[in-house]
């Protein structure tokens, strides 16, 4: 498999932006997807407030990430993107 596949079906590290601790909320759901069917890879929380969400240490911005990220799922208002 090249690694452009590798990384969107295998990747060893995903950022949520837009993740959120209260559940119902899009960014939530996703992380809580990720957990419920097995992802073992590492998982990086983004949102500006910074706190911890789901037992992972969030980022308030993906520039604080410490290593790598294989695959970025945004989750976020469209004003937002602007």
């Amino acid at each position: 498999m090249s690694d452009v596949f590798r990384y969107f079906f295998e990747p060893r590290s995903v950022a949520v932006i837009g993740a959120s601790k209260t559940p119902g909320k899009a960014g939530n759901e996703i992380l809580v997807n990720l957990l419920a069917n097995g992802y073992q890879g590492k998982v990086f929380p983004v949102n500006p407030g910074g706190e911890e969400i789901l037992g992972f240490k969030s980022y308030a911005s993906v520039k604080e990430i410490p290593e790598p990220v294989d695959l970025a799922v945004f989750i976020v208002k469209g004003d937002a993107l602007k």
